[in-house]
């Protein structure tokens, strides 16, 4: 089950820059420019057409963040992938479209215990940094699953808040030297998803922290089945065995929520809502109680 460390040599370049646009149902006269209207575009197309989902990290198989195989699995497999696969396809994409990216290695604040006196999370979320051709700099990340924006946050504005589709946003010092944190307003407070310092993520770390992510028992998406997709004005999970639906932001939000009882139940919510093929389906119903 081991995966080599990536070639860097072998892995500049997309594929096929048109078959992503297909996938992501975008067409390639809407992408000439590398400006923020471009980056919000097809950030919104890939959230709402390749769903996050951690299926082979709970069937046990390590997950490749090789570009090639990375354009295979979400592109021509027409499966999802997790925070390490979408920004790696995310960021292969606005290279090809003439943007200049700095991948980042985050923590993960959301939900986490205090960590005023030293940081208890490891790095094992991925996002990218994105200069666009008037040389603005933003945020752009595809693979936060339920909370994060699916618009560019700008890097350029110091704290102000910023009222994006997913909600309102702020970038601000972190309490820890030298990082940045992205935050959002919930429930009349500010709450920090997850935070980063400005500096290249090099590949080598890049796949250490896939590994530990897909491989390493204590790690999140180890021990529990995650899907998630934006569908229209709403964002569709499923986590286990509860299948959500929430409409809206914060106090207004109106949540629906189905049990799932049994295999076929999941693999057509999986095929149909999340738009994902699978090929290999056994022990996908682990986490399914009562079933």
């Amino acid at each position: 089950n081991y995966l080599p460390l990536i070639d860097e040599q072998d892995e500049l370049k997309m594929k096929s820059l048109s078959n992503y646009l297909t996938r992501i149902n975008v067409q390639g006269d809407d992408v000439k420019r590398s400006d923020r209207a471009t980056l919000a575009l097809i950030m919104e197309s890939q959230s709402r057409s390749i769903a996050f989902e951690n299926v082979d990290v709970i069937m046990k198989k390590p997950i490749s963040i090789a570009r090639s195989d990375v354009e295979r699995k979400l592109v021509d497999n027409s499966r999802g992938g997790y925070c390490f696969e979408q920004n790696t396809l995310l960021q292969m994409a606005l290279e090809e479209m003439g943007y200049v990216v700095t991948p980042l290695m985050c923590r993960v604040r959301w939900g986490k215990p205090d960590d005023t006196q030293e940081p208890n999370t490891g790095f094992t979320h991925f996002a990218l940094k994105v200069r666009t051709s008037d040389g603005c700099h933003y945020l752009a990340d595809v693979g936060f699953a339920g909370s994060n924006s699916m618009e560019p946050v700008n890097l350029g504005i110091g704290q102000e808040p910023q009222d994006l589709p997913e909600g309102r946003f702020r970038v601000v010092p972190s309490k820890h030297k030298d990082f940045d944190a992205l935050e959002l307003f919930v429930k009349d407070e500010w709450r920090p998803l997850y935070e980063w310092r400005d500096e290249k993520a090099y590949l080598v770390d890049q796949e250490c922290s896939n590994w530990f992510s897909c491989t390493h028992p204590k790690a999140r998406f180890t021990s529990q089945f995650f899907t998630c997709r934006i569908v229209g004005n709403e964002r569709h999970h499923i986590l286990n065995d509860t299948y959500v639906i929430r409409k809206g932001h914060g106090m207004d939000a109106v949540v629906t929520n189905e049990k799932i009882t049994d295999k076929d139940r999941l693999l057509e919510l999986i095929g149909t809502i999340f738009g994902v093929k699978l090929v290999q389906t056994e022990g996908i119903d682990r986490y399914i109680r009562n079933k």
